[in-house]
């Protein structure tokens, strides 16, 4: 987004937003920026890459709601073929941020209440800052399918020939190749 005065507002490979100038302004103010990561740890091994998309932050009367939407790549190990390949996933969701402390004052802000002992509430820091990361992580996590798939062209195990002293010649599951051997030897015996 382009501001009036030809500022470009972007996220770049960053999920922290400094929010102290928005919360400043009144209640509706919102302000956009591009979302661009090119690496984002989800978790563990699992790492999304090339996310774009787009962050609106609005100023709400006691934070800053957040809608992001964002698409990317992860690479994933397909349950059928076991390769690697690329999974596209898309993220869309909103999330409201609670001011901690007081942008004019400094002074303490109290959370809103039944939310005090919440671990689960966004909370905008004492640097007035708010960070986008983990409810990023945990929306990439939930859009990746539980059984990886690399589509309809998947080639299925690698299969190999069993060898030609062997009774039956068919193609086994690489992976089970140590036990073809063992059932050539019983289907001799038949």
């Amino acid at each position: 987004m382009v501001t009036e005065d030809g500022v470009q507002w972007e996220l770049r490979n960053d999920t922290v937003v400094n929010v102290a100038g928005l919360l400043k302004g009144p209640i509706g103010t919102s302000r956009s920026y591009r979302l661009s990561l090119d690496s984002f740890v989800a978790e563990g091994e699992t790492i999304a890459r090339d996310v774009t998309g787009s962050v609106k932050l609005t100023r709400l009367r006691d934070g800053i709601m957040v809608s992001v939407k964002g698409e990317g790549l992860s690479p994933i190990i397909c349950v059928r073929c076991l390769r690697e390949y690329d999974q596209p996933f898309e993220v869309a969701f909103d999330e409201e941020y609670f001011q901690t402390v007081d942008v004019r004052t400094g002074a303490a802000f109290g959370i809103v209440d039944g939310l005090e002992d919440e671990e689960e509430v966004s909370r905008i820091d004492d640097n007035h800052e708010l960070d986008l990361r983990e409810p990023l992580r945990q929306e990439i996590l939930v859009s990746l399918p539980m059984r990886p798939d690399c589509g309809v062209d998947c080639p299925g195990p690698d299969l190999l020939e069993v060898g030609a002293d062997d009774v039956a010649e068919e193609a086994v599951d690489a992976r089970l190749a140590a036990l073809a051997h063992l059932l050539g030897d019983e289907r001799a015996g038949n």
